[in-house]
């Protein structure tokens, strides 16, 4: 997916949204975002994704804070961890088993921070998450599942820290069908997404770290993880919109094997898609 008109502003409104964490003096912003805006002159057209990796080793640099969200990435954890029992009770209550975990996966790429136009606040949370697992849902439900009972090995592919937490709680109920589950995190800090080291704290289950980028970078990504990505007996399951944005520059080589799950947060994604913004999207290529 390549730039959009109003991907510009999200960009810059994501630059200001980490600037006013980083640091204390104006001066130090307004650099910090001529640096920025002096890369994104340079590359029209780009895949926002690319675009927003240099905003990110351009914070990272110029801070000396090779984690900048560690602290949000913490606290989501934490809220993420007391809302379990809902998904649990939700799960158990659902009639059908594979669309409630669908839904929670989905559900759960709300937990994100820094999006023009996606309100999310880690306090009030708990009180929508229980309404956002009764969403109506957008895209191919129906063949996703077809997908996962076909399927016996799947690639996961994780996204925000918090939302992880509800990831693990799906990728466990998977287990329980006889699946067998490689996860995909980042191989090291890069937005609020959850990094290889962390989920490592969090489970024992086989992890391949997917690269250093926002999305996935198929020039920047682990030969090992490579290798997993093209055995074509592996079902691809990727969340959120930076993988989104990044794999469909080459998920036709993924056909029939790739399932996106995601909440549509920005009007780019939505429109790519076809569905209004802010909806729960599952979308089988």
């Amino acid at each position: 997916m390549k730039m959009a008109s109003n991907c510009y502003s999200c960009i810059l409104d994501r630059a200001k949204f980490e600037c006013d964490i980083l640091f204390s003096d104006d001066d130090s912003k307004k650099k910090a975002m001529e640096e920025l805006l002096d890369f994104m002159v340079q590359h029209k057209g780009e895949v926002p994704s690319v675009v927003g990796n240099e905003r990110e080793e351009i914070m990272k640099r110029r801070s000396k804070n090779p984690d900048p969200y560690r602290e949000m990435k913490a606290e989501s954890n934490r809220v993420a961890s007391t809302l379990i029992p809902l998904a649990k009770r939700f799960y158990e209550e659902a009639e059908d088993k594979l669309e409630a975990l669908i839904r929670i996966a989905a559900a759960a790429n709300s937990m994100e921070w820094g999006v023009k136009g996606h309100d999310f606040d880690v306090d009030s949370f708990e009180d929508v998450f229980f309404e956002t697992l009764n969403e109506k849902f957008d895209g191919d439900l129906e063949e996703a599942r077809r997908r996962i009972n076909r399927f016996e090995k799947i690639l996961y592919l994780t996204d925000n820290a918090g939302e992880v937490v509800f990831d693990l709680f799906v990728i466990e109920r998977l287990l329980e069908m006889g699946k067998q589950i490689v996860i995909g995190p980042k191989t090291g800090p890069i937005l609020n997404d959850v990094t290889a080291d962390e989920l490592r704290a969090m489970t024992t289950l086989p992890i391949e770290p997917t690269g250093p980028v926002i999305g996935l970078s198929l020039e920047k990504a682990r030969l090992e993880f490579l290798d997993l990505l093209h055995d074509d007996d592996f079902l691809v399951i990727a969340k959120g919109m930076g993988n989104f944005e990044t794999m469909t520059e080459f998920d036709d080589m993924l056909a029939g094997r790739l399932i996106y799950v995601m909440r549509a947060k920005c009007e780019p994604v939505s429109m790519t898609v076809g569905v209004p913004r802010g909806a729960l999207v599952v979308r089988a290529v």
